[in-house]
């Protein structure tokens, strides 16, 4: 059919109705595949969500569309389509094969495969990630390919531009760690009864690939066998700071000065928490708590806020150190030659989930010594059942006189009694610390 011929069919066809024209759909750049080793760490899909308002407009079926409708196909049985229950069903469903089978073929390391029957539950529970995605916006044009007599068939065509937020949630640090937003785009040339959900699925696993190919993502999954000793990559001089004489009274005789020399750490838009270890101001905290960080704010106990200097972290152990520019009369003393016993009463001390929640104590026994990986390392652990949550990260696990034995780190699943410790001795160590109570 010559040029002039078909415009001038799709212009009478056009003006029998008056129909709205395409949405305006980006067509989406794929980055190039990374070049990554399959033994990163293990990561699983979670699911989806959607920030999508129910009955919002989200594709057209216009009368003509370049690239999408065509002479046989158009607004028969359809006018426009809504989130509702049928697209939104196929959003929250479905997906995460999409994803597992996307990732995979970028050459990562997922875990959960959801077309096994059998024995996926292991792989997940050992997953370091759980990734989930929220659908921040989705647009789309389509057509439907009519019958005789321009009758519905229920069988459409055409595309969707979806835009993703996939948050990385840590299994064992127990919060989200990154958030990447990816775009993705899918079209299908076959009309079919399940043309709407196909192109969904193409468009998220545009999407999926777009997060494969994020140098972000892969630094994130990748594992990492050098420890980050300082903040410059070199390992640090030795330094010995001025400490206490280990406490002989039990905790609850001191309890008020103990709490005085724990802090809450504020960096970027979190908070953790953090302890004194030395008369001159220098103390501890979780190197995942500052980040990249130079500086972090100290919530004193008393209200006073102060800025301090992170002046080394070691990502591995996951510790670091800071420096006020204050005098601390009753630091915490630490026990590090000390192994804490099973059955030994211990104490978390905080600022769990909400900053104001500072100098929460919870009661627990040790439960267990553990050795396992993480972050690319074996390492040994404290396992108590002391409650902590998000926020307790870098405080003090003290013992019944108020002795520093560990430090808040991870949590194990979704319960807040499995809890695990970094040894008050491996932190200093590998922070080339030495704490000595005669240096006053």
């Amino acid at each position: 059919m010559q040029a002039w011929v078909r415009a001038a069919v799709v212009a009478a066809l056009s003006g029998l109705c008056a129909c709205a024209g395409p949405m305006d759909v980006p067509k989406v750049a794929q980055r190039p595949p990374l070049d990554v080793a399959r033994d990163g760490e293990r990561f699983t899909f979670a699911g989806t969500t959607s920030k999508i308002p129910y009955g919002a407009r989200i594709a057209e079926f216009p009368a003509f569309a370049p690239g999408v409708t065509t002479l046989t196909c158009g607004r028969v049985g359809y006018k426009f389509l809504e989130w509702g229950d049928r697209i939104s069903q196929s959003w929250s469903g479905g997906l995460g094969e999409v994803f597992y089978e996307t990732m995979r073929g970028a050459n990562y390391n997922p875990v959960g495969d959801p077309n096994r029957i059998f024995g996926w539950g292991d792989d997940r529970d050992g997953a370091h990630f759980a990734i989930g995605a929220r659908l921040v916006d989705i647009r789309g044009n389509f057509c439907e390919e009519a019958g005789a007599f321009r009758t519905s068939t229920g069988e459409v065509a055409g595309e969707f531009y979806v835009k993703v937020a996939f948050e990385a949630y840590s299994t064992l640090e127990r919060r989200v760690v990154r958030t990447f937003v990816e775009e993705g785009y899918g079209k299908t040339g076959d009309a079919s009864p399940s043309g709407m959900e196909r192109t969904l699925r193409l468009a998220f696993a545009s999407a999926a690939a777009n997060l494969a190919a994020d140098p972000g993502f892969a630094d994130l999954v990748a594992r990492n066998d050098e420890p980050a000793a300082g903040r410059s990559g070199a390992p640090p001089s030795a330094l010995t700071l001025a400490g206490p004489e280990r406490r002989t009274r039990p905790l609850a005789e001191d309890v008020g000065e103990v709490l005085d020399a724990v802090v809450t750490v504020r960096s970027g838009g979190g908070h953790g928490s953090g302890f004194f270890i030395s008369h001159d101001g220098y103390g501890l905290t979780n190197q995942h708590v500052v980040g990249e960080a130079e500086t972090v704010v100290l919530r004193l106990r008393s209200g006073i806020e102060i800025e301090a200097k992170v002046v080394r972290a070691d990502r591995v152990r996951d510790v670091a150190l800071f420096k006020a520019p204050i005098q601390v009369a009753r630091p915490l003393a630490v026990a590090s030659g000390r192994r804490a016993a099973v059955l030994d009463e211990v104490y978390a001390i905080g600022s769990p989930s909400r900053a104001m929640l500072e100098s929460t104590v919870t009661k627990g026994v040790v439960s267990a010594w553990r050795r396992f990986r993480f972050r690319g390392a074996d390492q040994l652990f404290v396992q108590a059942d002391a409650e902590i949550a998000g926020g307790n990260s870098g405080g003090p696990l003290v013992d019944a006189r108020g002795n520093v034995v560990g430090m808040s780190d991870l949590g194990i699943g979704d319960t807040t009694f499995l809890n695990l410790f970094i040894p008050i001795g491996d932190a200093l160590e590998k922070l080339h610390l030495t704490v000595d109570a005669r240096r006053k």
